[in-house]
């Protein structure tokens, strides 16, 4: 008898470890997902650095109709990209949007702030989103993923992540795109077939063309 009952005292011990254990687990992933992290609170990209990309995309256009010769590496700044995306730009299946570009030394780090409600929404269903209450449904949380840009031989180029955050909880990339209501088709676009690849460098994107003809550009 006396062993029964230790025994029982043993299991619910268990027990009682085992969900301390998983609510402070989910107590500290719950405050990360919900941290702002550092490259959020970046300044406003000017509304005239939107014009860069502008002319960047047009002299694609002319090395890809023929018009001119010229063969050099196209430059677009961080704060570029970001200037055209807002002022420029509009996805309607992006989780967030205008996004907000990092780029670092050998990756490109998408970012922009959402609500818990949208997330809840986008990864359960909008009948658990009206559950939460107001001021937990309208607390931003900033999702970001990070990945390369590959071009390939068909006209495509794509954004290949390989990370994903919630605030400053990482995820593996399977369970971020259900948390965040699935990949967004916008990660694969057209491009020109003159663009040959794109180079990734601390703070800027450069632009490799070929010949229209199919002659590779010369490595910059």
């Amino acid at each position: 008898m006396v062993s029964s009952v230790t025994t029982h005292r043993g299991v619910w011990w268990g027990f009682l470890v085992a969900a301390l254990v998983l609510g402070g687990a989910s107590v500290i992933f719950l405050t990360r997902a919900l941290a702002w992290p550092d490259q959020a609170d970046g300044r406003k990209p000017p509304p005239e650095a939107g014009l860069r990309v502008e002319s960047v995309l047009a002299q694609v256009l002319m090395r890809e109709a023929g018009l001119t010769a010229r063969q050099d590496p196209l430059v677009l700044a961080s704060e570029e990209v970001n200037a055209f995306l807002a002022g420029h730009v509009e996805v309607r299946d992006s989780p967030v949007w205008p996004v907000r570009v990092q780029i670092y030394p050998t990756e490109v780090e998408l970012g922009g702030a959402t609500t818990v409600r949208r997330l809840v929404e986008a990864g359960l269903g909008q009948p658990f989103g009206r559950l939460l209450p107001g001021p937990l449904a309208e607390r931003p949380v900033w999702i970001s993923t990070r990945g390369t840009i590959t071009v390939m031989p068909d006209g495509r180029a794509e954004f290949v992540p390989h990370a994903g955050t919630i605030g400053r909880q990482g995820l593996p990339m399977g369970l971020f795109w259900k948390v965040v209501g699935g990949r967004p088709r916008t990660l694969v676009w057209r491009m020109p077939r003159v663009v040959e690849r794109v180079e990734i460098q601390t703070g800027r994107l450069v632009i490799h063309t070929r010949r229209p003809g199919g002659g590779r550009a010369a490595p910059g």
